[in-house]
C-alpha cells in the first residue's frame, strides 16, 4: 500500500472544496461517451513459441500473448506468424471499441484446439463442413489446420493456397467474449463476430473508416449468387432463434444458404453500434444487463421491442439501398 504523507487539517479541507468543485466536470467528463476506433493496425509480427513437442501421448503446445494452441501434430511454420498476429489483434481491437465486449476465459491463456483435418474435427465435436467451430463447454475454439495453417488451392485456379483469415478473426472475437456468450442472444453474438470480421482487412489490420463499404463487400462475398437481390431471413425471425435453432439450421440447410442468418445479425449490430447514440447507449446498457449474475431478464426485448423489429428491418433496406445492398426479407 502507498505511503501518504498527513498535511494539516485545513489544508485536507482546502483540497475536499477543490475536489468537490471538479466533481460535475470530472463526472462529465466520464459519461462523455468514447469515440469509436478509426482504426488499427498490430506494431509487428506477434510472437509464437513452441512451449511443448509432442508425441503419441500428448500435442504440440504453443503460447501467444493471450493463447494456447494445441495440436497434435507440428503447425506449418511458414503460416504461424499471421496466424498469431491475427489472433492477438482481436482482442486489441475490441478492447478499443467502447462497449462491455471483451471477455476472455478466466485462464491464463483462451485455449485454441487444431486438428489436422476435417475427419479429426468433427469426431472431436466440430460441425460438419465448418472450418472453425466455439465450444463453450471447453472454453476454447476448434480449429482446422488444413483450412488456416496449410489450406489447398483454389479450386480451378493458379493463385496460391490462402487461408480465410477473417473467418479466423470471427472465431477468435466469440473465444474474446467468453464471459458473456451463455447470457447473450446468438443473433447478437453471431453479429458481432461477424462485425469484427468485417472490419478485417489483412494481418491483423483494421479499418472502421468506411464500415458501409466493408459489410457490403462482407455480404455479398458471403452470398455470391445473389446478384440482383440479397435475400435474407427476417429481423424477427433471426432474432427468435436460439443457439440450437442457429446450428441446426447451418447443418440441415443447404450450404449456399449458410451464411443468410449471419448476414441478419451483422445488419442488425451495424444498426445498434452505428444507429445513433441512442442506440449504443441502449446496446451498452444493454450489455451490462446481461453482465449481471443472474442477468435481469427481458433485457433483449428492451434493446429492440417486439413491436419495433418490423419497422426496424424495412430501415435497414431503406438505408442500404443507396449503398449497394438491394435487400429482401423473408418475413417482411
Amino acid at each position: 500500500m502507498p505511503q501518504y504523507s498527513r498535511p494539516r487539517f485545513l489544508a485536507n479541507i482546502g483540497l475536499i472544496a477543490v475536489s468537490l468543485l471538479f466533481l460535475p466536470i470530472a463526472h462529465a467528463q466520464k459519461a462523455k461517451p468514447l469515440t469509436w476506433p478509426k482504426s488499427f493496425k498490430p506494431a509487428g509480427e506477434a510472437k509464437i513459441i513452441l512451449v511443448q513437442k509432442g508425441d503419441n501421448d500428448r500435442p504440440f503446445v504453443y503460447h501467444t500473448k493471450n493463447f494456447e494452441l494445441q495440436s497434435p501434430t507440428a503447425l506449418n511454420e511458414r503460416n504461424l506468424g499471421l496466424f498469431a498476429t491475427t489472433a492477438e489483434s482481436v482482442p486489441s481491437v475490441l478492447k478499443r471499441i467502447p462497449l462491455p465486449l471483451l471477455g476472455m476465459p478466466e485462464s491464463d491463456r483462451a485455449k485454441v484446439l487444431i486438428y489436422p483435418d476435417e475427419e479429426s474435427f468433427v469426431a472431436a465435436g466440430g460441425a460438419q463442413g465448418a472450418a472453425g467451430y466455439y465450444s463453450g463447454r471447453k472454453q476454447a475454439i476448434m480449429l482446422r489446420a488444413d483450412t488456416f495453417l496449410n489450406p489447398p488451392p483454389p479450386a480451378g485456379s493458379k493463385l496460391p493456397p490462402k487461408a480465410d483469415y477473417n473467418l479466423l478473426v470471427h472465431e477468435f472475437t466469440h473465444l474474446c467474449m467468453h464471459r458473456d456468450l451463455a447470457y447473450l442472444p446468438t443473433w447478437f453474438t453471431e453479429g458481432v463476430a461477424e462485425y469484427i470480421a468485417a472490419m478485417h482487412e489483412n494481418k491483423g489490420a483494421y479499418q472502421f473508416s468506411n464500415i458501409s463499404s466493408s459489410i457490403r463487400r462482407r455480404i455479398k462475398s458471403g452470398l455470391p449468387n445473389d446478384k440482383e437481390e440479397i435475400l435474407l431471413p427476417g429481423i424477427a425471425e433471426t432474432m427468435s432463434l436460439t443457439a440450437k435453432d442457429w446450428q441446426e439450421r447451418i447443418e440441415q440447410g443447404q450450404i449456399e444458404n449458410h451464411y443468410r442468418s449471419y448476414a441478419t445479425s451483422l445488419l442488425i449490430v451495424h444498426t445498434l453500434f452505428h444507429g445513433g447514440e441512442k442506440r449504443r447507449t441502449a446496446t451498452r446498457q444493454f450489455l451490462e444487463q446481461r453482465q449481471k449474475r443472474p442477468p435481469e431478464a427481458d433485457a433483449e426485448t428492451t434493446l429492440i421491442p417486439l413491436a419495433e423489429r418490423k419497422k426496424l428491418q424495412q430501415r435497414i433496406i431503406d438505408y442500404w439501398r443507396p449503398r449497394g445492398l438491394r435487400l429482401k426479407f423473408t418475413s417482411e
